[in-house]
């Protein structure tokens, strides 16, 4: 399958401060999922990059790595505006420290997105604390994007158009 041409607002969006869901299955289909900290979209737009946590990542890293499949939704919580991007070409790497610097941008933004919606600072941070030693970077190729928002249009194919 090709890449999918992701369009500027998709890009956009899978940038801001959306809530991400990473999920993989295993060969015989027991799916797996964690939670993601920050997309980067390479400047190309054919490489997707999520970064998660080790530990809670385990299955995840293993499945994917295993069925080359990956899905991942990215949400945001003011609105439950979602997009999901399905691809594949797999790899990790650990994350360097311009990635850290990408995550606790992300991590920030996220956190003061939800305080707007009445959640405290601290659970926020909380929720979303990281120890740069243990994020993985989990790169993919996009080959499909499909509306994810609540309603009649989800699960349509988008082919990378703005959420």
């Amino acid at each position: 399958m090709t890449p999918a041409l992701l369009s500027d607002g998709t890009v956009a969006f899978i940038q801001r401060e959306v809530a991400i869901d990473v999920a993989s299955c295993s060969s015989d289909l027991r799916p797996s999922a964690c939670r993601g900290f920050a997309c980067r979209v390479s400047p190309d737009r054919q490489r997707l990059t999520i970064f998660v946590r080790r530990g809670e990542a385990s299955q995840v890293l293993q499945d994917v790595l295993g069925q080359d499949v990956i899905a991942v939704v990215y949400c945001l919580p003011e609105t439950e505006t979602a997009i999901q991007i399905k691809g594949r070409q797999i790899s990790l790497s650990a994350a360097n420290a311009d990635d850290v610097a990408c995550v606790e941008r992300y991590r920030h933004a996220f956190v003061d997105g939800i305080v707007r919606l009445g959640y405290g600072r601290e659970f926020g941070l909380s929720h979303m604390a990281i120890e740069a030693g243990q994020l993985v970077a989990l790169s993919f190729t996009p080959e499909q994007v499909f509306e994810q928002t609540p309603g009649p249009m989800a699960g349509k194919r988008m082919g990378g158009s703005q959420p």
